[in-house]
């Protein structure tokens, strides 16, 4: 029977692994296949987070890729998968301060959009985060904010999503009595929303709660209900986590066959499906249990298989954390790359706004000196408005930075800044533009009606000159 067992587990996990090959592949002919920049970031994402859990580093990868052309199309919304992208990546790989900084940044821009929706599942998605650190305080205080969000809101499945987490925190954190009550409510309402992943998990918590409290009939009970709904819905790691759980309560029941059966189950599911972890828990259950019914070379034999996986996660753990850093350098540097050319041209702005803001002087001081020249009373008139013109559209373009800051850049709010300031400055720009052309025209003016009497003086003297002269 043991045997048909796992050849069945074997089989179902082949069909599984085999099933997201087929994901994967699906993605990569999509990504070959798209013919604008903005689906290539799409799919980028998907494949990041295909990958985030089982290769957190082609994840990151993926997600750096989508961020710098998100970035270089200026598409925010794509900007935002990728942060998530990169977050999730530097979850798995256990560098838990830049996860929770690029999960801030992807909140700032669902900020921006306003995007409640995006804001909860983010907010959730930062209380796992603190929930892995074990800084259940912080953990909780962001999967509350997502509930509020959600409620407020309406969002049947982010509710749900939250109810469950909230559940699940307060039991890591030992909390069992509101751990009962969020996991019980998660529970209830997976079923109205017909959700059997949160269903399937909501049982397998139950039963974790009822364990902590040593009640094993009702943990027994819930994790037996568990088990089918996980196999359907192919949440293999928390399926090892309900076996885990059975082979815990049959332990304490003192049935150690059944106990055995469970924990090999385990085993065998967390090492075919590289849930390590997984399989250290199994492996260390294992020790125990051979040791309390004496049979010391099963319990030694799985005492070197813990410590062996022990190491080999401990050595994949640095070699993660080391990957981390590295990759996480280099994305610094890239970010300071941009930075770098981003203040340039900050920079070149200012300095052609200063040009700007030097040449409109200079060229009402152009207009004086022409008035008082031999020119056309049309280019005086012409040099005059053209500085006022730029004089006036100079003090636009100089605050519009500061208006769309301040107005969050809402195309709504800065249309209705700019129409009263320009409410305000063409009355102003036509009196002084009246202003100046009559004053610069009037000099003209004087000017060419003074010098003819200049010549009809001059005229007379040589005239009276010339008769002296006779």
């Amino acid at each position: 029977m043991k045997l048909i067992a796992l050849l069945n587990l074997f089989l179902f996990v082949s069909v599984t692994s085999f099933a997201q090959k087929q994901v994967l592949d699906s993605l990569y002919k999509d990504l070959a296949s798209q013919k604008t920049d903005s689906g290539r970031v799409s799919v980028l994402y998907d494949l990041s987070y295909s990958y985030h859990k089982s290769k957190p580093d082609s994840a990151l990868i993926l997600a750096q890729q989508a961020y710098k052309l998100a970035k270089k199309i200026k598409f925010l919304k794509g900007e935002s998968w990728a942060l998530n992208g990169l977050a999730n990546a530097f979850h798995s790989l256990h560098n838990y301060p830049r996860a929770i900084e690029y999960f801030i940044e992807e909140l700032k821009i669902h900020e921006k959009r306003g995007m409640p929706e995006n804001m909860a599942n983010t907010y959730i998605s930062m209380a796992l985060v603190y929930s892995s650190e074990e800084e259940y305080g912080k953990a909780l205080s962001y999967a509350f904010k997502a509930e509020e969000i959600a409620k407020k809101n309406s969002f049947a499945d982010l509710i749900l999503y939250s109810k469950l987490n909230i559940g699940d925190i307060y039991e890591k954190s030992n909390q069992l009595s509101s751990a009962m009550i969020y996991t019980h409510g998660a529970y209830e309402l997976s079923l109205l929303q017909k959700n059997d992943l949160i269903t399937g998990t909501s049982l397998n918590n139950l039963g974790n709660i009822y364990l902590k409290r040593k009640d094993y009939l009702n943990a027994l009970n819930y994790y037996r209900k568990s088990m089918p709904i996980l196999e359907k819905v192919s949440d293999l790691n928390t399926l090892a986590e309900c076996n885990l759980g059975l082979a815990k309560v049959y332990k304490e029941e003192g049935k150690i066959d059944s106990a055995v059966y469970y924990a090999r189950k385990v085993y065998d599911l967390a090492i075919k499906n590289e849930f390590f972890a997984r399989a250290v828990d199994a492996s260390t259950f294992l020790v125990k249990l051979y040791k309390g019914i004496s049979k010391i070379d099963s319990a030694f034999a799985y005492q070197e298989i813990a410590v062996n996986l022990s190491n080999s996660i401990d050595s994949k753990e640095r070699a993660k954390e080391v990957q981390s850093i590295t990759i996480g350098e280099e994305f610094r540097q890239k970010e300071i790359e941009e930075s770098k050319l981003k203040e340039a041209e900050e920079r070149k702005q200012k300095l052609q706004l200063l040009a700007i803001g030097i040449f409109i002087p200079i060229l009402f001081f152009l207009s004086i000196f022409l008035s008082r020249r031999k020119i056309s009373k049309k280019v005086i008139e012409f040099s005059g408005i053209l500085s006022l013109l730029m004089l006036f559209e100079y003090l636009t373009l100089f605050i519009h930075p500061f208006v769309a800051e301040k107005s969050h850049h809402s195309p709504i709010i800065e249309i209705i800044v700019f129409v009263i300031i320009a409410s305000l400055l063409t009355p102003t720009h036509h009196r002084v533009e009246h202003w100046l052309i009559n004053k610069l025209t009037k000099y003209r003016e004087q000017q060419l009606l003074s010098k003819p009497k200049l010549q009809t003086k001059e005229t007379s003297e040589d005239v009276a000159l010339d008769s002296e002269n006779s």
